[in-house]
């Protein structure tokens, strides 16, 4: 199989990653898969919202099970929703609060919705505590998605954050969307395969790691 985009240790697959299985050959998996609670968004006027129909497998957790099954035992960092199905295999919950201007669209009673759980699952190496288990970005959450075109990017220097203390070996992101864990592990030095069933966001991530690596500064 050719792989749409391949350099400096990054590579990138098109297709279904269950059946596209180069990235199982990865140490450890940092992934954004589609949650399964049936996303999707409508026109939001006040808020500059365009509306989405959804993403691909998002109908229930079926597709992101069978992927990470692939993988059983390896250790991965899984980020997913409080309204479904966790995943099996499961070592601990981190807490990702979302930067002020996340989850105010869904919300009904006042309060954001701006938490998500990173699930971690598989083998973690045993480690002396160092580090909360809440995570923050700073920035704003819409100049992220504007930029990539993709409605759920993770903040590049969360990602880093989190690829910084996995351990050692080659990323691998079966849901790879546009391109963000992939980027943190160029910059990170790390080498990575990641697979993406939309076309549109491989020539998206594709066109992010070729614009090259500068410095980032993330708080570890």
């Amino acid at each position: 199989m050719t792989p749409y985009y391949q350099q400096g240790g990054i590579v990138i697959y098109h297709g279904d990653c269950r059946e596209l299985l180069p990235w199982t050959a990865a140490d450890v998996i940092v992934t954004d898969p589609p949650y399964g609670i049936a996303w999707r968004r409508g026109v939001n006027n006040a808020r500059n919202s365009k509306a989405h129909t959804g993403i691909l497998g998002d109908a229930d957790t079926t597709v992101r099970d069978e992927a990470l099954a692939l993988v059983a035992g390896k250790p991965a960092i899984v980020f997913g929703s409080f309204y479904a199905a966790f995943p099996a295999a499961l070592k601990q919950v981190l807490v990702w609060r979302k930067p002020s201007d996340a989850g105010v669209v869904g919300s009904v009673t006042g309060f954001r919705r701006d938490t998500e759980p990173v699930f971690l699952i598989g083998a973690w190496p045993l480690r002396t505590v160092r580090w909360s288990s809440v995570l923050e970005s700073h920035g704003g959450m819409s100049a992220t998605t504007a930029e990539t075109g993709h409605p759920h990017t993770k903040p590049l220097a969360l990602i880093c954050r989190l690829i910084h203390e996995c351990p050692d070996g080659i990323i691998g992101d079966p849901f790879m969307g546009s391109g963000t864990t992939l980027i943190a592990a160029k910059r990170l030095g790390r080498r990575a395969i990641g697979v993406e069933i939309d076309e549109r966001y491989c020539e998206i991530a594709a066109k992010r790691l070729r614009q090259g690596v500068l410095p980032l500064e993330f708080t570890a």
